[in-house]
């Protein structure tokens, strides 16, 4: 713990509050501190003020707040999935604050209003229609209010400028701040997002489920099926990478290729890794194909070329474990896409002719679709979006098209003023795993430029790694839809 001196130190300013003292100096009805504690500096982060508690109605919070060096700024995250877990320490950039703790940020995350075991899990909304409000879009201006009293409360000053971040549903949620809080944020990140839950969550999900089921309802294609992937990757990027007009191991217009398998050979018994049987064909065309109704005509999109190496994670899961996307459909459908909730809902029953428009009603309060952004705009907020185009999970074409319902109503030119979407080749879901092609890059920078010294981003400039730490390759992120760019390629193949 820190010496007498130091907490001083944090209270040095006017009435602010020391941290250790936080828990006995909560005047805000609107939330309660249970924990706060300084947090000694290690190699990897700052000194920081741990923060913990519950924001009104029943939101988990953990904010982490620079004992020193705060750079004048705040930052909020999203949650992943369904919510319920309270993950401050994750490491990735999606959904995680100790990355923006270590640029300086008073940050903050949250559980998204309930608890659960895993994101995955729906059933907290069970009859329970305001921890839907407060999942759906109130999170985003409660978190806000009360990172910013904290930040009043520990600095005894406000946040120079805003920002949030998120990834997948946390995606979702940085829409829905640009969509609905317009005022709030003066950047926002939102990646991979799930900007159409209802029909990405609800009949996307449903979709994989009953394509990948037997007779029996069994699943055809499980963990055991991890080893034929690497084989279903070549045979896509053999078809697929010089769509684009580069023959360079990327495939960068997974939109404009249609796999088919018959290079891969057939065969009778499921224990190979060099074949495919013919339901295991059958199933992996479904995939490729994606939802379409009884006259064969397409209602949503299929799994894009490229994204075959994240299959096993979200559709195969382990021999304990079930992938984690195939829990979003059941979920969905029986806890979030009705206003009375239907326990004997189950998503392998949908029906892809008269069940969708059954999901539009509580669509409209989760979906993240309003392309009316005039009033973030002339607040002046910047948004970066972006999207892995290998994302198996969160079908990528909705980002595309939500850019196009924005251009079309407010503009190309205005659009592009303070809106830019980046199509990632190659990378699947918020950095779920690492890709074949460079997939590390600070979106945060390049949003901090844009707002704090207006340099829009023409670029966003990405690397790919070998486990050494040595550079493969590099490449630049062109706003769509101009198409990334890649040097230093080396062995591409």
């Amino acid at each position: 713990m820190y010496s007498t001196l130091l907490l001083l130190a944090l209270s040095a300013q006017g009435d602010a509050i020391a941290c250790e003292q936080l828990v006995d100096n909560n005047p805000h009805a609107s939330f309660l501190i249970s924990v706060s504690v300084l947090v000694e500096a290690t190699d990897d982060l700052p000194a920081f003020c741990q923060i913990q508690g519950t924001i009104k109605p029943n939101i988990g919070f953990e904010a982490r707040f620079p004992q020193a060096d705060w750079n004048g700024n705040f930052f909020q995250t999203g949650c992943g999935g369904f919510c319920g877990v309270l993950d401050a320490d994750r490491e990735r950039k999606s959904n995680a604050i100790n990355y923006a703790l270590r640029r300086g940020y008073a940050s903050i995350i949250t559980d998204g209003g309930h608890k659960s075991e895993h994101t995955g899990d729906g059933s907290w909304a069970k009859d329970n229609p305001v921890a839907e409000r407060v999942y759906a879009d109130e999170v985003v201006p409660l978190t806000f209010e009360a990172g910013h009293k904290l930040v009043e409360l520990i600095y005894n000053d406000k946040p120079e400028y805003s920002y949030f971040s998120g990834c997948s549903n946390g995606g979702r949620m940085a829409a829905i701040a640009a969509q609905r809080y317009p005022s709030l944020f003066d950047g926002i990140v939102a990646g991979c997002s799930v900007l159409n839950l209802s029909m990405n969550g609800g009949v996307y999900g449903a979709w994989v489920l009953q394509a990948n089921a037997d007779g029996k309802g069994e699943s055809i294609l499980t963990h055991t099926f991890n080893s034929k992937l690497p084989m279903l990757e070549a045979n896509a990027l053999t078809q697929c990478d010089a769509v684009d007009g580069n023959d360079d191991g990327i495939i960068s217009a997974p939109f404009s290729c249609a796999v088919n398998l018959d290079a891969i050979p057939s065969c009778k018994e499921a224990n190979t890794d060099s074949c495919l049987t013919d339901i295991e064909k059958r199933v992996v065309n479904d995939l490729y194909q994606g939802p379409v109704n009884g006259a064969g005509e397409a209602i949503f999109y299929g799994v894009p070329p490229g994204s075959e190496r994240y299959w096993g994670l979200w559709f195969l899961g382990t021999e304990e474990y079930p992938g984690a996307g195939t829990l979003l459909a059941d979920g969905y459908g029986k806890y979030l896409a009705f206003v009375d909730d239907r326990d004997d809902y189950s998503a392998m029953e949908f029906n892809f002719d008269t069940d969708i428009a059954l999901f539009a009603s509580q669509g409209e309060l989760f979906n993240a679709l309003d392309p009316d952004l005039s009033a973030f705009k002339k607040a002046g907020g910047k948004l970066i979006m972006w999207h892995g185009m290998a994302d198996p999970l969160v079908l990528p074409q909705q980002s595309q098209d939500y850019l196009e319902s924005v251009q079309t109503l407010m503009g190309a030119k205005d659009t592009h003023s303070f809106y830019r979407l980046f199509m990632a080749p190659g990378l699947g879901h918020c950095w779920d795993l690492p890709a074949a092609t460079p997939d590390q890059m600070d979106l945060l920078g390049a949003l901090e430029r844009w707002v704090e010294q207006d340099i829009a981003p023409d670029g966003i400039a990405v690397t790919q790694f070998a486990d050494d730490g040595a550079i493969v390759r590099r490449g630049v992120l062109r706003p769509f839809p101009q198409v990334a760019e890649y040097s230093d390629v080396l062995n591409p193949q």
